[in-house]
C-alpha cells in the first residue's frame, strides 16, 4: 500500500478516520503488512500491500466474490492477443472514445480515477497499457482477484489498490472525478444500490462510466436462469467442467458457417425480423453458447463461465439505467445499447 492512498480511506461501516498500526514496509517504503485501525475499535488488515475491508456476509456476494476470484485467476483464458484486441476495440467503442489512446488521455485528464470492480485489471489495461500519466488510479474488487490486479499494474505509477465491496467502499463522499465500472454492478445484491453507491463518490462534476448487463427475450432469460441456478451451487472448478459441453455446442453451431432467415418479428420470443447466422440466433435469444473462433476453446470457456456462475447477475432495461441517472441528478452524456448491455457515461451536476 502506497501512503498516498490514506488520505483517500475511511471504515467503510461507519464513514470514520482510520489509521495505521503495527505497518511493515519493503526497501522501496511501501507498506507491506500492517493494518487500518478505525477510531470506533473496527479494524482492517493490510496483507500483500493491499488493505482488505470487505465485510458483507451476504451468501450470495460471497458465491460470486469466490466465482470471480476463481476466473480472474485462470490468466491463460482471457490473455491471448486475439482476446486482448477484440475487447479492447469493444470497450473503447462502447465508451464513445476514438481509441485506446484516446480514452487513456481522458482518464489522464482526471486527478482522481476508481475502476469499481477492477476484477485482475483487465478492463484498464486495455486501455492503460502503453503508458499512463494520470496523478491517482485506484482499483477495488470484492476478491483475491485484486491480488493479480496488483501484479499486473503495480509498477505502473500512481496505482493503488484495495480489497472492498462496491457496496460499501472505503472511500470519502465525493472522492473521484471519474468512476469506471465495467461489468460490474449487476453482480451485486442490487444494481441499483451499487449504482447510487458509487454515485455518492463522484466528485461535482465528476463522471461515472459503467456497463449494465441488457434483458433479454423471455427464452434466452429462462435459459440463463435455469443453468445460473444450477451451476451457481457447484465449486467453481466443477462450474468450470460443466460448462464445456455447452461451449462445444457453441463452437459446433458457429463451425456450421449456416444462416437462416426470420421473415418477420417475433413479440413473443423478442426476436427481429432478419437474417441470422445459426449460432448467433440460439446465442442471443435461446442459451448463451458464446463461441468466436479468435479464441482458444478456455478462453470461450471463460466467457461463458463469466456469464453462468456468479450467483448475481442482474439484467435491466434502458428505461430503468435513464431512471436512476435521472433520480441521481446525473446528465447523460453517451449512451450505447447493444444486445448484451448498456454502457453508459453521465457527469455529477
Amino acid at each position: 500500500m502506497r501512503d498516498a492512498l490514506l488520505e483517500l480511506l475511511v471504515d467503510p461501516v461507519d464513514r470514520t478516520a482510520v489509521h495505521l498500526t503495527n505497518i511493515e514496509r519493503d526497501a522501496s517504503g511501501e507498506i507491506v503488512e500492517g493494518r487500518l485501525a478505525g477510531s470506533r475499535g473496527r479494524g482492517f488488515d493490510i496483507t500483500r500491500y493491499i488493505p482488505r475491508f470487505v465485510t458483507t456476509t451476504d451468501a450470495g456476494q460471497r458465491q460470486t466474490e469466490q466465482s470471480f476470484a476463481f476466473k480472474w485467476q485462470q490468466q491463460h483464458t482471457y490473455g491471448s492477443p486475439g482476446m486482448l484486441e477484440r475487447s479492447r476495440q469493444w470497450l473503447v467503442a462502447r465508451y464513445g472514445f476514438e481509441s485506446a489512446d484516446d480514452m487513456r488521455r481522458f482518464m489522464a485528464s482526471r486527478p482522481r480515477v476508481l475502476d469499481a470492480g477492477c476484477g485482475s485489471g483487465f478492463s484498464t489495461s486495455l486501455w492503460m497499457d502503453g503508458g499512463w500519466n494520470g496523478s491517482l488510479w485506484v482499483g477495488a474488487d470484492i476478491s483475491e482477484a485484486i491480488d493479480v490486479a496488483r501484479a499486473r499494474l503495480g509498477g505502473v505509477t500512481n496505482t493503488h489498490f484495495v480489497q472492498a465491496d462496491v457496496l460499501q467502499l472505503p472511500f470519502r463522499a465525493g472522492t473521484f472525478d471519474v468512476i469506471f465500472s465495467e461489468g460490474v454492478l449487476h453482480h451485486t445484491p442490487s444494481t441499483e444500490r451499487a449504482f447510487r453507491a458509487l454515485v455518492d463518490l463522484l466528485a461535482p462534476g465528476g463522471e461515472i462510466m459503467a456497463y449494465i448487463y441488457r434483458r433479454k427475450g423471455p427464452v434466452r432469460e429462462f435459459t440463463d436462469d435455469h443453468i445460473r441456478a444450477a451451476l451457481s451451487t457447484l465449486s467453481a472448478e466443477d462450474a468450470w467442467a460443466a460448462l464445456r459441453p455447452l461451449t462445444a455446442l457453441g463452437q459446433s453451431l458457429a463451425e456450421l458457417h449456416a444462416e437462416v432467415d426470420v421473415p418477420e418479428d417475433i413479440p413473443l420470443l423478442g426476436i427481429r425480423a432478419g437474417r441470422y447466422d445459426v449460432q448467433r440466433l440460439v446465442y442471443w435469444h435461446f442459451a448463451k453458447l458464446f463461441w468466436n473462433a479468435d479464441y482458444s476453446f478456455e478462453e470461450n470457456n471463460h466467457v461463458n463461465f463469466d456469464w453462468y456462475h456468479p450467483a448475481y447477475a442482474h439484467r435491466h432495461t434502458d428505461a430503468e439505467i435513464r431512471g436512476w441517472c435521472a433520480e441521481a441528478q446525473l446528465a447523460i452524456t453517451h449512451f450505447d445499447a447493444q444486445d448484451s448491455g448498456y454502457t453508459v457515461r453521465a457527469r455529477r451536476t
